[in-house]
């Protein structure tokens, strides 16, 4: 990588990373909490299912809103906005009577959420050409692996102290894992700079040569407003690369949410899951940094992301037909290499074929749109699950999803500059 490029991720992207951690494990977390709390709160799994994807729901609903308030206000200022709010809504889950209400919040986390990933997504194309982005993103994306691998055990281990000053498992589990994003959020002011010509560690030099890679990598657009109506009265192929997330979508969450309970089926206990669940994403952190490396190496995006699709597919049909927990595991771990190989390479791709001026509005429509993946696959896969008393269906219909999603990304990469870049 330019030296320029790696100094500026060395800036950037670690901090990133851990903000995006906490953001992920905020969200996924209620997959150890429902081992207990679905007990205490009479959960049953189609509630279950329902409370994880509405979280969808809410940032379908502000993730365009949110990137155009972005553009306004400025990374920090609205980064910090998003994280205090999503913090104090993750704490607020902990105090929840029933239902209803652990459901009402789930909405409202994903409306707190709805515009950190895409609003990162969109930063970086202020501050790094497509040449390099697709290697930064698996390096920013790394966070959902290391959240896992860090957060299972933990999580494990906090469900444990349950009744500890009259307070169940469950219930410290949101307290200790929703309270840093509040922290965080309060650094981001301080440590997020908006723009490269807001630093003093890039010389004049460096920001003209920054400057220049930028206007030589991006087409020319007539320049106009960016509006709502705008985002969603967007090219077709806007939703094409919506549809190809939305299946990656299914994959992401089919794991974050279901894996503790899939194992727990197996008969592993809560100490044995927490380090079981981690190994999967232990193999993604290995697996996407060498697949994104490569991809900006031979500058190839068209097989590099189909074929991730592909070995996704794979790892969820093994999973869902595997006889023991150990071939389970295994199955899980293929899923999420491919899974988590395929999102950096996705951005790159879909980055450089859309940009323009409308790129902020359609970079959140994408991933609103694909996010809805999150917000379908819990249900369906709940409902399924209360259905027919076993994980097959619904893990297998998630298999087929990916199977197209490879397909659509494939013909998307054909069909546009972002085959090679």
């Amino acid at each position: 990588m330019n030296p320029l490029y790696w100094k500026i991720t060395r800036r950037l992207v670690p901090f990133l990373m851990l903000l995006y951690l906490v953001a992920f494990l905020d969200r996924v977390n209620i997959g150890f909490a429902a081992l207990t709390m679905n007990r205490d709160l009479h959960i049953t799994e189609a509630v279950f299912g329902l409370a994880a994807g509405v979280f969808f729901l809410g940032y379908f609903i502000f993730e365009v809103p949110s990137n155009l308030i972005l553009l306004r206000v400025g990374a920090r200022r609205w980064i910090m906005i998003l994280m205090i709010v999503w913090g104090l809504v993750s704490v607020a889950t902990a105090f929840v009577h029933g239902p209803t209400l652990y459901v009402t919040l789930r909405f409202l986390l994903g409306l707190a959420e709805a515009g950190f990933y895409p609003g990162v997504i969109l930063y970086l194309t202020f501050w790094l050409p497509p040449a390099v982005r697709s290697t930064v993103m698996a390096l920013f994306v790394t966070a959902i692996p290391l959240s896992n691998l860090i957060g299972s055990p933990v999580s494990a281990q906090i469900l444990q102290l349950d009744q500890a000053l009259g307070l169940s498992g469950w219930q410290w589990l949101f307290v200790l894992e929703g309270a840093p994003a509040i922290f965080l959020g309060v650094l981001v002011f301080f440590l997020l700079p908006d723009q490269p010509d807001h630093v003093h560690w890039l010389t004049a030099d460096e920001k003209h040569q920054l400057q220049h890679d930028l206007q030589q990598a991006t087409p020319a657009h007539s320049a106009r407003a960016h509006s709502l109506l705008d985002a969603f009265l967007a090219h077709p192929v806007v939703y094409a690369w919506s549809f190809a997330y939305f299946c990656l979508m299914l994959g992401l969450y089919g794991l974050g949410f279901w894996i503790p309970m899939v194992l727990a089926s197996h008969g592993l206990g809560i100490k044995a899951l927490g380090w079981a669940t981690a190994l999967p994403w232990l193999a993604a952190v290995v697996g996407m940094l060498l697949w994104s490396r490569n991809s900006d190496r031979r500058r190839e995006r068209r097989a590099h992301l189909a074929f991730a699709y592909a070995t996704a597919s794979t790892g969820f049909l093994m999973a869902a037909f595997a006889p023991s927990a150990a071939l389970a595991i295994a199955g899980f771990a293929l899923a999420a290499i491919g899974v988590l190989s395929a999102m950096p390479v996705f951005w790159s791709a879909s980055t450089l074929a859309l940009a323009g001026p409308m790129a902020a509005a359609h970079i959140a429509l994408i991933n609103s749109i694909g996010n809805l993946g999150g917000f379908v696959g819990p249900i369906a896969m709940g409902w399924l699950r209360q259905l027919t008393h076993h994980y097959v269906v619904g893990l297998a219909a998630i298999s087929a999803c990916l199977i197209a999603g490879a397909l659509a990304s494939a013909a998307l990469c054909k069909n546009s500059a972002s085959a090679r870049t």
